[in-house]
């Protein structure tokens, strides 16, 4: 992905927090970042340049989920006013809605773009499958007997999804049985759930912690313990780096191997706002932050760090022995 864009670029688009960020795949025309925020609306912008491509304007309430289509130029959206909605990434035309009786906090296509999941974060939520053209008809509903679903994500080539709850757990529903057969207990609700690119590697960051796990087997691959609150973390395509954001504005990059801070950055956030996610590209040649000031960061992933210092160390390793989660 080429890029012109200088460091620490911010661009405006939202009138309100942003709450969500998602990448499309590897494309031949480039990259495109989709954003949604408490606006009700999402953006989709050009990656090398940020230029908005379109708006995806139609939901009557805040936006909190968005992802985007692997083999097709779709974006799906979620909202509090209890629709799912397909777009053309391009036009920003709606070409699907998907009513439901509560609201949506999370959605995800498939790397087909042919299914969609929903999630909801109200108390006894269920999780739903439909088929992307098929908004009349849902295809199957998994029941959380607890409390609501934060994230919901594919895995295992698509015969898996991962939901994470704010019943402090991780689980892997397989999609055809309809149950559980993995889970992970945490002692806060992850913030943020992803799947890298190699499609084993999950990323999950809660509370003062970032955990690695591999989606097939659920087993730790890595946990690192912060010295602040995680909004969010995102692992580099190669697994060379990893990325978080703190609660004060801070964007932190650690290598993935050992673990140590690499660089940190300051994103310029107005006082009283927050960053409130972090989100490497398909590529890895640049990650994206959001904040509730409606603002959007890039960040080349080369870009020097100029203000890091070692006196101000903010990270702490600990192994996958650590007690602090219950695979």
């Amino acid at each position: 992905m080429a890029s012109n864009i200088p460091f620490r670029t911010r661009f405006v688009g939202h009138s309100d927090s942003v709450a969500e960020l998602s990448f499309s795949p590897n494309g031949e025309s480039g990259h495109y970042l989709a954003s949604v925020g408490r606006d009700g609306l999402g953006i989709v912008r050009c990656c090398g340049t940020g230029q908005i491509v379109s708006s995806l304007k139609g939901h009557q309430g805040p936006v909190s989920g968005v992802s985007f289509g692997a083999n097709a130029p779709i974006v799906a959206t979620g909202s509090e006013d209890r629709t799912a909605r397909i777009w053309s990434a391009t036009s920003g035309h709606e070409l699907e809605q998907f009513r439901h009786k509560n609201m949506v906090a999370s959605v995800a296509l498939d790397t087909e773009s042919k299914r969609l999941l929903t999630s909801s974060r109200q108390h006894d939520a269920k999780i739903r499958l439909y088929d992307v053209n098929q908004s009349q008809e849902c295809l199957s509903v998994y029941r959380k007997n607890r409390r609501g679903v934060r994230n919901v994500i594919f895995c295992r080539e698509d015969r898996s999804f991962i939901a994470s709850s704010y019943d402090r757990t991780v689980e892997l529903w397989d999609i055809s049985s309809g149950k559980v057969s993995h889970q992970i207990s945490l002692p806060h609700h992850a913030k943020s759930l992803e799947l890298c690119a190699d499609g084993k590697t999950v990323t999950i960051g809660y509370g003062e912690s970032i955990v690695f796990f591999n989606a097939e087997t659920f087993d730790i691959l890595g946990h690192h313990r912060m010295l602040f609150k995680v909004m969010g973390a995102s692992l580099h395509p190669q697994k060379r780096s990893f990325v978080s954001a703190d609660n004060k504005g801070f964007i932190y990059k650690f290598d993935y191997d050992t673990g140590h801070l690499q660089y940190k950055f300051k994103s310029h956030i107005q006082a009283g706002d927050n960053v409130t996610n972090v989100k490497y590209s398909p590529d890895g040649e640049m990650y994206a932050s959001c904040s509730t000031d409606g603002l959007i960061t890039f960040w080349p992933q080369t870009a020097e760090n100029e203000h890091y210092s070692e006196d101000s160390v903010t990270y702490i390793s600990s192994d996958s022995n650590d007690e602090d989660y219950d695979p």
